[in-house]
């Protein structure tokens, strides 16, 4: 009866594998789109000094209140209007939540919208670890050095130098979209769940939201000898566990068997 129920698994896994192989012995990559070769106009000399100027500001943020230097973040929120005044003339524009900032650009039409997001918060940085400052924004060899560059307001300076463009040529999108920019993403603050609850209270379901993703890298993937763009599609979750634990009284030279100390130990592995 045994050696059935093997050779039962063993055909199952046969099959298997059969099924693998000849599904990827039949595929065939869709066509790739070619572009339409209609030129991109960008300013490339303007970016580069707008996001200088988002790197200058200082938006770290801190779980601890306390630590928060909230003139830097309403530095930022300043300086957008000056460098993006096209944007800031033609769309509307709402602070959400502690931080959160929300534009709208109107589209032609009723239909979902599109949400493109970003965020201009940073982690706090040891600056003595730096080849170079970390908020002075400094370009050298066509490499812009600084906290947020790559994490994330790169992306946000992307998206609103596109818009700024788009809206001086005349451009208006088929449907509305959405920019929603938080500044606590790096501490999982309450402005992005705020911006959503915005959306759930409007009756807005948006058709694609768009956040920061992966990077474009080569020869990463085996087979691919090309430039490849990472899309990431899902995220790992996030949990903050804080553990209290009390014993009794005493003095280190005497420990008991079991302390308080060992006992935190071995609660910690099981929730790495």
């Amino acid at each position: 009866m045994l050696e059935i129920i093997l050779w039962i698994l063993l055909a199952a896994v046969v099959a298997f594998l059969a099924v693998i192989f000849v599904r990827a012995a039949m595929f065939k990559p869709k066509p790739e789109r070619k572009s339409s070769g209609k030129q991109v106009i960008v300013n490339e000399e303007k970016t580069v000094q707008d996001m200088v100027e988002m790197i200058r500001c200082k938006t770290v943020s801190y779980n601890d209140v306390s630590l928060l230097d909230k003139a830097e973040f309403k530095k930022f929120q300043e300086l957008l209007p000056k460098i993006h005044p096209e944007i800031h003339s033609r769309l509307s524009c709402q602070f959400i939540g502690v931080n959160g900032m929300l534009y709208h650009w109107k589209g032609k039409k009723e239909g979902r919208p599109v949400v493109l997001m970003s965020h201009y918060d940073v982690v706090p940085v040891e600056e003595s670890q730096w080849e170079k400052p970390a908020f002075e924004g400094i370009v050298e060899d066509g490499v812009l050095w600084g906290r947020g560059t790559l994490d994330t307001k790169g992306t946000l300076c992307g998206i609103m130098e596109a818009a700024e463009q788009l809206l001086k040529e005349g451009y208006v999108p088929e449907h509305d979209i959405y920019f929603a920019f938080s500044g606590q993403e790096e501490i999982n603050g309450p402005s992005c769940p705020s911006i959503v609850d915005w959306f759930e209270k409007k009756g807005i379901s948006p058709a694609m939201v768009v956040d920061q993703g992966g990077a474009v890298v080569e020869n990463v993937f085996p087979g691919v000898a090309r430039e490849c763009a990472l899309i990431g599609i899902a995220e790992k979750g996030l949990t903050n566990i804080e553990f209290h634990a009390k014993s009794n009284g005493g003095h280190a030279s005497m420990p008991p068997v079991h302390t308080i100390v060992g006992e935190l130990a071995q609660a910690v592995p099981v929730v790495r």
